[in-house]
């Protein structure tokens, strides 16, 4: 520190001081931009296998001959849905929502969070 203060006057190091504000900014703002990403990642793996759980993952009627295996099966995924609606609340989806439009520059990513979003409410009610 010593050495750059006797080596660099006061317009030097004011100069090397806002060239290194503005080195940090730019890290921090492309560091929001990767976890906006991964948010958005995020929600969009927890959305689909939420939507495969509840949708899809339920065997038919006619094709399951074991209706104990059924009924467990409708069960846990009944079980599932409740304890979504315990850890996803309206709160925290929003704050994703929030996150993801306010740090992100393209309206095309804000909105595709904010539908799934939508979305997994959706489910998340069923």
């Amino acid at each position: 520190s010593s050495g750059i203060n006797a080596e660099y006057g006061g317009t030097e190091r004011a100069r090397y001081a806002q060239i290194r504000l503005e080195q940090l900014a730019e890290s921090k703002d492309q560091e929001l931009s990767l976890y906006t990403q991964l948010i958005e990642n995020l929600v969009y793996l927890l959305w689909r296998h939420i939507h495969h759980y509840t949708v899809h993952a339920l065997p038919d009627s006619d094709s399951q001959p074991h209706k104990k295996q059924l009924l467990s099966s409708q069960d846990s995924i009944k079980q599932l849905t409740r304890e979504l609606s315990l850890h996803l609340t309206d709160p925290f989806l929003k704050k994703i929502v929030d996150f993801c439009s306010s740090k992100n520059t393209s309206t095309v990513t804000s909105s595709f969070t904010s539908a799934l979003v939508r979305r997994l409410r959706k489910l998340i009610a069923v």
